[in-house]
């Protein structure tokens, strides 16, 4: 029976330390994780290049006509009325956050997230990734109609970086992947927090005040609610409900029920956590982020778009901020932590291999066009100027990234061969 090689036994290592231990869903959840990510990245660029065709075709009317139609669901006095947009923007974007905060918490309790230790670089890399992006676009963008889109850059696209290393294969080190999805992580949580506290409209205390009983009501009886899915999704039904109503995005309250999820303490008990995940993450995958990417990424390609007075600002506070600004601050952050000893770097990494997934993270796809209809989806011309810069930047930094990655990793390859 001959050895494996290291990276095998540094999987399997990595796998039971983050697998569903249950008699009936024995998994490896990071692989599944990552399968499934790259799976979404694939979908998301299908969903996005079909709306873009049709955008620019004759069929643009139809298509805007489509996500204009007005749907009313719900008794009355607690009906929620939008268009087909938002309902895909604030409901089924809901699963996805879902399936990030169920995600987090597992990364919490069992995965890297737990130990700080090892969580440190990547988290003080996810914020140095979140910071600087921020302030190249508002350091570009001072007047009052743009800066608004202060958080547009701020955000990395796991399932398409996660699917750009994929591809790359065995050029990337299984640690740096896992220095990604950690960085990742972190990044998703900023920008929950981020769309949460300066993305509200006009806030109704009434309602918010309910949301927050409701919060503290699953957090007190998480216990009693281990096996109780019926209950637990009714009351996030209603949570949905009466943050819609307070004024703050209610696409949120997913993240805030997958962190609430009650996590069995007992091996014999089944857990609405264990039960969510699997239930959600086909709909978060092959239905909830397609959706979006399809309703959002109907931009019609026009050089007239840039004609605007505050077209070039926001242009280029966004593309900056995400080419330039996620590496910036990724890479710079990393150092500081290396150089003051809190922490070293990934296993079987370089220098090289982080400015690489820097360039990678400045993908922003999903979260930035989220965050673009929130801050200029009343300003047509801006969220047009906006999405195709958020195109233009993801595209370029998935080439450099892979570029750096690849270059690294064939200079390595000559080593080896010479030093044989």
């Amino acid at each position: 029976m001959g050895t494996r090689e290291p990276e095998e036994l540094m999987k399997d290592k990595l796998y039971h330390r983050i697998a569903i231990l249950h008699p009936q869903q024995l998994t490896a959840l990071l692989g599944k994780f990552l399968k499934d990510e790259a799976i979404s990245g694939k979908l998301i660029l299908i969903a996005a290049a079909i709306a873009l065709v049709v955008a620019n075709s004759p069929l643009r009317g139809a298509y805007e006509s489509f996500w204009r139609f007005n749907l009313n669901i719900g008794p009355a006095g607690w009906s929620v009325s939008q268009d087909l947009r938002h309902w895909v923007n604030e409901g089924l974007m809901a699963v996805f956050f879902l399936v990030v905060g169920l995600e987090i918490k597992r990364e919490l309790i069992s995965g890297e997230l737990r130990d700080l230790r090892v969580a440190a670089l990547p988290i003080a890399a996810a914020i140095g990734g979140m910071i600087v992006p921020a302030l190249i676009y508002a350091s570009l963008n001072t007047g009052p109609e743009v800066s608004r889109g202060w958080g547009i850059p701020i955000a990395t696209d796991i399932a398409f970086a996660v699917g750009v290393l994929m591809l790359l294969g065995k050029r990337v080190p299984l640690s740096l992947k896992l220095f990604l999805l950690t960085l990742a992580i972190a990044d998703d949580i900023g920008a929950i927090i981020v769309i949460a506290l300066f993305y509200a409209e006009v806030i109704h205390g009434g309602y918010l005040f309910a949301s927050l009983l409701l919060i503290v009501g699953l957090w007190v009886f998480r216990k009693w609610l281990i096996g109780r899915l019926w209950l637990f999704s009714a009351v996030g039904v209603v949570l949905w409900i009466t943050t819609h109503h307070s004024g703050i995005h209610a696409s949120i309250v997913g993240a805030a029920l997958g962190l609430l999820a009650p996590h069995a303490t007992k091996p014999s008990e089944i857990s609405v956590a264990e039960r969510l995940e699997p239930a959600c993450l086909p709909i978060s995958t092959f239905v909830a982020l397609p959706m979006f990417a399809f309703a959002s990424a109907g931009v019609v390609l026009s050089l007239g778009a840039f004609d605007g007075p505050a077209s070039g600002s926001v242009m280029w506070g966004i593309v900056c901020g995400l080419v330039a600004g996620k590496m910036l601050g990724i890479v710079g952050a990393t150092w500081l932590m290396v150089v003051f000893g809190k922490a070293r770097l990934p296993k079987d990494t370089g220098w090289a291999h982080i400015y690489g997934v820097g360039l990678i993270a400045g993908i922003g796809f999903t979260v930035s066009m989220f965050v673009t209809e929130l801050a200029f989806g009343h300003n047509e011309p801006l969220l047009q100027i906006a999405k195709i810069s958020i195109f233009m930047a993801s595209a370029g930094s998935a080439v450099l990234g892979s570029i750096v990655l690849m270059i690294n990793t064939t200079g390595k390859e000559q080593e080896d061969v010479a030093s044989q």
